[in-house]
């Protein structure tokens, strides 16, 4: 299996782009197909450009946020990753003003990798929790 084949290495490579806030750099990891679901959402996200689009927003709302791998499962295309972020909320997030409020959690990613290239996505993370930590309201 090549380091372009890797599964394992390709959810590592993820948590790198994220910890370096390029969204280029990020969305290259996905396929142009990816589907990407986070439970707390009500809406997935379709296709590698809205996954740099997603970046970006991530990026400007949280410019200090840090994603700290704690675990990674798996074997052939499936790969977990348990994580802890955090972050300060400096840009607008989820309809909300910037309030420099800080939160950190913990949860997990589950990606089917093929052909060195992530395919789907699954995140399982608490929204209400991180939404409490940075004062917003969790309805949107």
């Amino acid at each position: 299996m090549t380091h372009e084949e890797n599964p394992k290495q390709t959810a590592l490579n993820w948590a790198v782009a994220y910890n370096r806030h390029d969204p280029d750099e990020a969305a290259a990891l996905y396929s142009d197909l990816v589907t990407n679901v986070q439970l707390p959402w009500a809406n997935a996200v379709h296709g590698r450009e809205a996954m740099r689009s997603t970046f970006v927003k991530v990026f400007e709302a949280f410019p200090d946020i840090k994603v700290e791998v704690e675990n990674v499962f798996g074997e052939g295309p499936w790969v977990t990753v348990e994580w802890r972020f955090k972050g300060t909320m400096a840009g607008e997030f989820a309809g909300h003003p910037p309030n420099n409020s800080r939160f950190e959690m913990r949860g997990c990613e589950v990606f089917q990798v093929t052909g060195g290239k992530i395919v789907a996505q699954r995140g399982y993370w608490d929204k209400a929790t991180m939404f409490a930590q940075l004062s917003i309201n969790g309805d949107c």
